[in-house]
Parts: C-alpha cells; structure tokens; sequence
C-alpha cells in the first residue's frame, strides 16, 4: 500500500538521551560520540559488532584504506600516523608456519625494534572443530560465549590462583578470567580475537 504522508512520522519516538546514557555506561563516555549515538540508533546490531571488533584490534583507522583491506606481505613496510607528527614504521618480518590449532607467530618490527605476536590463522584452523573444554584439575575455562581481547600469560609462567590469565569481551562488557590454581602455565590454548563458548579451555596449568 502506498504511504500517505512522510513515512518518518510512523516510527516511534526516539530516545536519544536515554540512548546516549546506555552507550556511554557500557563503552565509556570518552569513546562515544554523537556520530557513534546516530549509528546505533540507524544500525544496533552493526554498531554492536563494530564495538566488539574495536575491543579485540583497536583503533583501526589510523590504518590506510589499502593496509586495512589487504594483508601485508614478508617484507612489506609501511609508515602509519597515529596522529599530527606522531608516526610509527612498520616492517612484517616473518610469519611461521601453523601449528595444529592453526596458531601462527608473526614477527615484526616497529621503529626497528623487533616484535611478536601469536595469532589464529582461520584459514588453516579446521572448521567445526570443537575446542577442548575445561573442568580437569589446573585447566581455566570460559565463563561465558565471548572474544579473547587479551591474554595475559604465555607458557612458562609462574601464577598465582586468582591471578588474571585472559581478557574477554561478552555482553559488551570485559572480563577478566582468573587462575583456578597456582603453579606454572604448561600451555595457553587461544590468542586475540579467538570466539569461544562457555568452558572452553583457555589455559592450563601445573
């Protein structure tokens, strides 16, 4: 049926005060503009994608356009602004070959001094492939479905129970998953930017 009249006057009324409040209690009042409070109130579910996709890799649009799109190559360096006079080089140096998990090293430098990083190459990682679960004694699982955004221990270290051992972002919300026991890491079973469901492992310990 055609419509009669603007068809904006047919939506209900907005709330954009309240809308602002929301959005700046679950992401921080610094990190949301007016430009961010139109986009959730046009996109919510892109906007809340965007959001996590931000907590995992940062401030991506420092990137240039064709660095964002297109992976960089061994050997490939690149100058990116930060901001006015503020400037960083960066070279990829090397990416190792995958492990079983799919879990690459990826060695770079900034400004000459050397880097790296561990990753999950999806391309190699073995879909529908359900991830160990935790509940042995000395293994950390997932509280909940979220993203890693950060971890905190690599193999080797020495933990104390209750010590943060990873980072994720559920719910718009981070939290931190502490060590279920003392002891040394034996080994770290997800990297940043990893999806997982509750109880997933994450760590273990000995």
């Amino acid at each position: 049926d055609p419509v009669d009249g603007r068809p904006g006057q047919f939506l209900k009324p907005y709330d954009f005060d309240l809308e602002r409040e929301s959005l700046q209690k679950n992401y921080g009042a610094d990190h949301i503009s007016e430009k961010d409070l139109l986009s959730y109130a046009l996109y919510p579910s892109v906007f809340q994608e965007w959001k996590e996709y931000e907590s995992v890799y940062g401030t991506v649009e420092v990137l240039p356009t064709h660095l964002f799109l297109n992976p960089m190559k061994v050997g490939d360096e690149v100058e990116v602004e930060l901001s006015p006079g503020r400037s960083r080089v960066i070279k990829l140096v090397a990416i190792q070959d995958a492990d079983e998990s799919g879990s690459r090293t990826v060695l770079f430098e900034v400004n000459g001094e050397q880097n790296y990083m561990t990753v999950t190459d999806q391309s190699v990682a073995t879909a529908g492939v359900a991830r160990e679960k935790a509940g042995a004694p000395g293994t950390v699982g997932s509280p909940m479905p979220g993203v890693v955004v950060d971890v905190k221990v690599k193999a080797g270290d020495k933990i104390q129970e209750g010590d943060t051992v990873a980072t994720l972002s559920a719910m718009k919300m981070e939290t931190s998953v502490p060590s279920t026991s003392s002891g040394v890491v034996k080994r770290v079973v997800v990297n940043v930017g990893d999806k997982v469901e509750g109880d997933d492992l994450l760590v273990e310990i000995e």
